[in-house]
């Protein structure tokens, strides 16, 4: 075990192995981070992340969590023999539960490597522990067949939203255990405008109020807390919980909250809606923004102070970046509000419309004021729809976009459904016929950056008005359609084809599951309920890497996952992460982190992986990665028995 970057040397000896022990990135960094200039351990450490990549993989690959009886079990065996094998599943007394013979797929694109591929129809023996052998190949990892398979999975998953809150301290009754536990990070945090030099060289003047921001999610790998990356989180949360998903009554999941009298899931949701509705600026304000698309020329940028009143900004958080690994009530770092961007009032004024409806009736304070915030910055975004967010601030990531038709189109659908009032119906038709593409295109999917499949699900579920929501169902379909017919493409057999996976790729899947997943809650039509239970098969082991990308889910499952607490792996003094984290996944697009770089010439699109605490761009965490790895797990323990 090496330890590596520790702080503490002197300002010259960081500054001459700035370069080879520590990078700066869009979305999280390792900037700030040092090694002792005796200890020449840059080969090393390369060689380390040769090794993370290139760790023994087993060629028979199976989800590592299991299916419930009655499904399609799916498995894959890499080998170059070009013959059908024989197969068995037995159970861990030796009894063979099913069998058949391999059907050979030829090369996988996305390994580079040949497989077969072994289906079994409506696998039905329940048991615990089994494996899947296939002749002259190997075995599985174990799995279960169950009813509850996906039980723990679902309360995993939604617990790494506890274990990044800020402003609170993270008790272990809550955590799992002593090693998560910590004090509150970033208490009391009031906070103002940006002022100062921006990685562009420009100066931001500041402004002249102050916001209460304390609580919220800290985001990922850093400290930083993100509107945009909130908002999309926050409406997965709420949306589990309008389609009804169950296990989430007052007290089922273990929260401080449990107890209050309100359904868990809005209780978590809440935390960070808190937050979001603190960030909006008050009225009469002014601070300065960037207007219009200035492109790459960031240098020669003009920041103007406008009215900002109504508008939300789009992060709080460090003004340069903390060093790695870093417990967040250890982190001293300055921290500021920087600039309102449109982005982020759309995606209050989305987000808060959904809070109004869902807590309609259970709390209708909260919720005249989630109304109240969604329609002032509805017209604030309306009023100023061009201030938009760029990679210019060090500390913190981005979350920059410049075309933002799909977030007025989210916003206006959200807004509709909750209130019914015509001028947000006429804003969704015209905002629908400004995209590119309406519905989705089977090469498209939600992101925090394209948010109009949100509007349709949103539209599709509660549309007032009758003809557009069958037109958001026929929408819907139409994209599902699309993703389902990729998986005769794939060796791999999910229902996404395509030649690069980037940054956050495990979110994409589990986004399209969320998609189909719906689908299949509207139509009942049971090809998009196996694509979705698909996609979560690849996320839990049955991908290339062979590899489960959700901690302690699996035998096999990532742990050395970038996160500034959970560091353990490879930073001696910080736990590994808690059960239930999800790993951002391959990553074979703009190799600029250090990992990437080592590994980049030897791998494929699905196999451009290392598990790592220094992979930021490969195995970092996120929470709007989390937020749809949650939904999809919490709603495949929730849908019907298989028909």
């Amino acid at each position: 075990m090496f330890t590596y970057c520790r702080t503490g040397l002197t300002a010259l000896a960081s500054a001459v192995l700035l370069a080879a022990c520590s990078t700066t990135d869009t979305a999280d960094s390792m900037a700030g981070a040092s090694r002792n200039a005796a200890t020449p351990l840059v080969k090393t450490r390369q060689q380390e992340y040769l090794e993370a990549f290139n760790v023994p993989r087993g060629n028979v690959r199976a989800t590592q969590t299991g299916i419930r009886p009655g499904y399609n079990f799916v498995g894959i065996a890499e080998t170059d023999i070009t013959y059908p094998l024989p197969w068995e599943i037995m159970a861990k007394d030796g009894t063979v539960v099913a069998s058949g013979m391999t059907v050979p797929y030829g090369l996988h694109e996305g390994s580079g490597e040949p497989i077969h591929l072994i289906i079994a129809k409506n696998l039905t023996t329940r048991g615990k522990g089994l494996v899947l052998e296939v002749k002259n190949v190997g075995e599985s990892h174990p799995f279960d067949v169950s009813e509850d398979v996906f039980r723990d999975l679902k309360y995993d998953t939604l617990s790494y939203f506890y274990h990044n809150r800020a402003g609170m301290p993270i008790e272990a009754k809550y955590a799992g255990g002593e090693q998560w536990s910590r004090p509150a990070g970033h208490q009391d945090e009031m906070l103002t405008c940006f002022n100062g030099i921006d990685k562009a060289g420009i100066k931001w003047p500041g402004c002249q109020y102050r916001l209460d921001v304390t609580g919220g999610w800290y985001d990922a790998g850093d400290h930083g807390k993100y509107v945009v990356d909130g908002g999309i989180s926050v409406w997965t949360l709420l949306d589990a919980y309008e389609r009804g998903t169950k296990g989430f009554a007052d007290g089922e999941v273990n929260i401080p909250e449990a107890g209050n009298g309100e359904n868990d899931l809005l209780d978590e949701a809440r935390y960070n809606l808190d937050f979001m509705l603190s960030m909006q600026a008050p009225g009469n304000a002014h601070a300065a923004v960037l207007l219009g698309n200035v492109g790459g020329d960031l240098s020669n940028a003009k920041p103007e102070v406008i009215d900002v009143s109504g508008m939300v900004h789009h992060k709080a958080g460090d003004t340069s970046w903390a060093s790695f690994p870093l417990a967040p009530h250890l982190n001293t770092k300055s921290r500021a509000l920087f600039p309102p961007s449109t982005a982020a009032t759309l995606h209050l004024a989305a987000v808060g419309a959904q809070c109004a409806r869902v807590f309609r009736g259970i709390d209708d304070a909260y919720a005249n004021k989630c109304l109240e915030a969604s329609e002032r910055a509805y017209a604030a975004a309306k009023r100023v729809p061009d201030a938009y967010a760029h990679d210019n601030f060090q500390g913190t990531g981005p979350f920059a976009s410049n075309d933002l038709r799909g977030e007025f189109y989210w916003a206006a659908a959200e807004l509709y459904v909750t209130t019914g009032d015509a001028g947000y119906l006429a804003d969704v038709k015209d905002y629908q016929d400004k995209l590119d593409n309406w519905p989705l295109s089977s090469r498209e999917e939600i992101n925090w950056h394209e948010t109009e499949g949100l509007g349709i699900i949103t539209l599709a579920r509660f549309s007032p008005d009758a003809e557009m929501k069958a037109q958001a169902i026929e929408g819907l379909k139409a994209t599902a359609d699309g993703y389902v017919s990729q998986i005769i493409h794939e060796g791999y057999q999910i229902p996404m084809n395509r030649g690069v996976w980037s940054w956050g790729s495990i979110g994409t899947l589990a986004n399209r599951g969320l998609l189909l997943g719906t689908a299949y809650d509207l139509t009942g039509d049971t090809r998009y309920r196996n694509a979705a239970l698909d996609l979560l098969d690849y996320i839990l082991g049955r991908n290339p890497r062979d590899i489960s990308y959700v901690s302690g889910h699996g035998e096999n499952a990532v742990k050395a996952l970038h996160h500034r607490f959970w560091a353990g792996a490879y930073y001696p003094g910080y736990p590994l992460p808690p059960v239930g984290v999800v790993s951002g996944g391959p990553n074979n697009t703009n190799p600029t982190g250090p990992v990437s770089r080592a590994i980049i010439e030897q791998c494929h699109a699905q196999t451009c992986f290392a598990d790592h605490n220094d992979a930021y761009e490969l195995n970092g965490v996120g929470i709007n990665i989390q937020a749809a790895t949650f939904w999809l797990a919490a709603w495949a323990d929730d849908i019907d028995r298989a028909s």
